[in-house]
């Protein structure tokens, strides 16, 4: 279990570590290297390895908001998280007191970043900043240069633009992984698509995620040791007159009940937009088309 250390609490994480310093809402391909840089270095001298990150949001929402981070950190092999909230008073921390902040919270041993990370009061901070005060607790500092992908930089803003677009192939080759949604199933609605031989499993995705371009997405969801293949609609749901935005997801040959359950839906590719029907045949018609190509 990821052990979460709280920037504004009195807790600190005792044992010598290695911390990734960042915001790493979406842990891309860039990201990953700061990973893998830290986890070779806590191997060689037996250290945990920690992420900084932040509650709340980054104006324009998360690529991934904070329980899914947390769960994408373990996945990959972090031992803790340095969080703090990302409010007004945060933001107006000078640059120093944000250092000494870290090394009072955690006994780091190394610091890793990419050349690009800034901080403190209008991003005053820079890697300079962070060697300075690694050399003054006796610790040290990795520095990696900027990754690359299509021609851009590997960022956050750039996930943003597949994710508005849509463009989920681009979007997973810029993250290392594939994208995914985790929450709970609501049993809202559970009958509709039971009446059109369709039981969906239905998310309501936190008002602080970055939305994904509305449409139908092949997905991907493992239960029980087993990975379900699917198809989503992330959007309205016109022919029924719902402008809500729900992730209603339908898993092909599944036959168990998910409703109040935890699920991670994982996105595969994009299948089509959007569109109203004439009828729940016209819908039911289209809908076995979407299982075909997934299948």
């Amino acid at each position: 279990m990821l052990k979460i250390i709280d920037y504004d609490s009195a807790e600190r994480m005792e044992e010598p570590c290695v911390l990734m310093l960042g915001y790493f809402d979406g842990m891309h391909i860039g990201h990953r290297a700061l990973l893998h840089a830290a986890m070779n270095r806590a191997a060689k001298e037996n250290l945990k390895v920690g992420v900084m990150t932040f509650y709340g949001g980054k104006k324009g929402g998360q690529i991934y908001v904070f329980d899914e981070r947390v769960r994408l950190f373990e996945s990959l092999g972090a031992d803790f998280a340095l969080a703090a909230r990302f409010d007004d008073a945060f933001r107006r921390t000078e640059k120093q007191d944000f250092l000494r902040a870290v090394f009072a919270k955690c006994n780091v041993r190394a610091l890793v970043c990419g050349e690009d990370f800034t901080f403190g009061r209008d991003a005053a901070g820079t890697a300079e900043d962070v060697k300075r005060a690694a050399f003054e607790h006796g610790a040290s500092l990795t520095v990696l240069p900027l990754v690359g992908i299509y021609e851009h930089k590997a960022a956050a803003s750039l996930a943003k633009e597949y994710l508005a677009a849509g463009d989920v192939e681009k979007l997973n080759q810029l993250l290392g992984g594939r994208y995914f949604v985790a929450g709970r199933v609501s049993t809202e609605g559970r009958r509709v698509g039971s009446k059109l031989g369709f039981p969906t499993a239905n998310l309501h995705l936190s008002n602080e995620k970055f939305p994904l371009r509305q449409g139908v997405y092949a997905v991907s969801v493992p239960i029980g040791g087993r990975e379900f293949r699917g198809i989503a609609n992330y959007g309205a749901r016109p022919t029924f007159g719902d402008e809500r935005v729900v992730l209603e997801v339908y898993l092909d040959g599944y036959k168990g009940d998910l409703y109040g359950e935890e699920i991670v839906v994982y996105f595969d590719g994009r299948l089509r937009d959007i569109r109203k029907f004439e009828s729940a045949d016209a819908l039911i018609a289209q809908l076995k088309i979407d299982l075909e190509k997934i299948r």
